[in-house]
């Protein structure tokens, strides 16, 4: 399974798509730590694969996460141009594309520091 977020400030929205690329489920989840892990990651398969962006608020989310999925890759927003430049952007057209790029090994990804780093940034 392949999870694309879509991160804001009040919420997620998380699109999950199987490997041939078929939509499996579009959710919008508010920002609170229960709703994102029991309404999107607690069901996800163990051997899936997330994508989120690296917006100012990325280590708070992926610290959430961290430890749930085998694989958390953190999308980098100036190089990932198939959302940057979209002519029709939403949320769920977002989440969508970041799960494509992560489907098909084209999701340019920014460094994720170490934990004591990330403690830092928050």
């Amino acid at each position: 399974m392949y999870v694309g977020i879509d991160y804001h400030k009040r919420y997620a929205v998380a699109t999950s798509m199987d490997d041939k690329g078929q939509v499996i489920e579009t959710v919008r989840l508010q920002n609170k730590p229960d709703d994102l892990i029991i309404g999107c990651v607690d069901r996800l398969p163990e051997d899936s694969k997330i994508a989120i962006e690296a917006t100012g608020n990325w280590c708070y989310f992926y610290e959430l996460l961290d430890g749930k999925s085998p694989e958390i890759h953190l999308a980098h927003l100036l190089k990932t141009r198939a959302i940057a430049e979209a002519r029709i952007k939403t949320d769920k057209i977002d989440s969508t594309i970041l799960a494509h790029l992560l489907r098909t090994d084209l999701l340019p990804e920014s460094y994720i520091p170490p934990r004591d780093f990330r403690k830092e940034l928050r």
